[in-house]
């Protein structure tokens, strides 16, 4: 019985839902948006998918999965005029959220869940100058960083059933929007895009950090460890919360305030950043970044060798081969 979690956006903010599972139903689901919504049952107006479509409620005892409900999808909420609630959800940041039901002021303040509180047990820190730290938590050196690392911080999930659907979400967007996500952005016509990005031997990279970020309305800040620069995906979406991930030429892992753990933080949280640059500073101090224009890497395919990401690239586009490895 695998875990669902599930983000719900609603008139007073979003919260992470971490009780349902694959064998929950559509009223398990509408009691959880109860529980941070305070919106009785009868009067939730629920929409999920990509574009956003009204769950009918006419049967509650659908399990979620037939309804196309998916871990990692976003629920939006609204009260059907002349609704009731138990009481209002408070606006008041101090208010302490229900422990079955965090609030979105919660996951900025607390681990995720027991899970995340245990994978975030480990990493590497420097205190920055006004006491706040970050740290770097490794995963897995394989094409799916990306996803995993996006998945910890905000499911606090990092497996690859987490990037698997991390990657699916990304190709429904662009399946579901190919308007705006046309062949000249993605390099190739959607529907094809689409079944590549699912292919686990595909890396992750700015399309799918925009989409993911856009999906979780959740600003993702990418701390380049080579240039100390930090891109920020999601800065047009008015969002409220953002995370951060370090990337140092070929592999992605997240950052995290030990203290907590706290893996999302307010947009205005300047200090965090600068406790995530002082991190980068001191990696690129260690070289522990990799040059692109002018690393080595060696094809799992064929064996060939290659100077540059570029050469790489070219190799991978005429024969398919996609398991690149570095060498020295």
């Amino acid at each position: 019985m695998a875990n669902v979690t599930l983000k719900c956006t609603y008139s007073g903010g979003s919260s992470i839902l971490r009780e349902l599972t694959s064998e929950s139903t559509l009223h398990d689901l509408m009691s959880a948006v109860k529980g941070v919504t305070k919106i009785e049952h009868d009067f939730q107006k629920l929409r999920s998918g990509f574009p956003p479509r009204t769950l009918s409620t006419a049967d509650t005892s659908a399990a979620l999965g037939t309804l196309g409900i998916r871990s990692g999808d976003t629920v939006h909420v609204e009260s059907i005029p002349g609704g009731a609630t138990t009481a209002a959800p408070s606006s008041n940041p101090s208010s302490a959220p229900s422990a079955n039901h965090p609030s979105s002021s919660s996951v900025n303040t607390h681990a995720p869940s027991s899970k995340a509180s245990h994978s975030f047990s480990a990493g590497h820190h420097i205190p920055s100058q006004q006491g706040r730290s970050i740290v770097r938590k490794e995963v897995a050196s394989n094409n799916s960083c990306l996803f995993a690392s996006i998945g910890l911080l905000l499911q606090g999930d990092g497996s690859d059933s987490i990037a698997t659907a991390l990657r699916c979400v990304v190709a429904d967007t662009v399946l579901d929007a190919p308007h705006q996500y046309t062949e000249i952005m993605l390099g190739k016509p959607p529907t094809e895009y689409a079944t590549w990005i699912q292919n686990p031997a595909i890396w992750g990279g700015g399309i799918e950090i925009a989409i993911l970020a856009k999906h979780f309305h959740t600003e993702i800040h990418v701390v380049d460890t080579q240039s100390l620069r930090v891109d920020k995906f999601g800065q047009d979406l008015s969002c409220r919360e953002k995370i951060y991930v370090i990337y140092d030429g070929i592999h992605y892992d997240p950052l995290y305030d030990p203290v907590g753990p706290v893996t999302v933080f307010p947009v205005e949280d300047v200090e965090i950043e600068a406790a995530a640059m002082l991190l980068a500073a001191n990696a690129k101090k260690h070289h522990k970044y990799t040059d692109l224009a002018n690393f080595s890497l060696k094809c799992g395919t064929c064996k060939l060798g290659f100077t540059g990401e570029e050469t790489a690239r070219e190799h991978a586009k005429h024969t398919g081969h996609t398991n690149f490895e570095e060498y020295k």
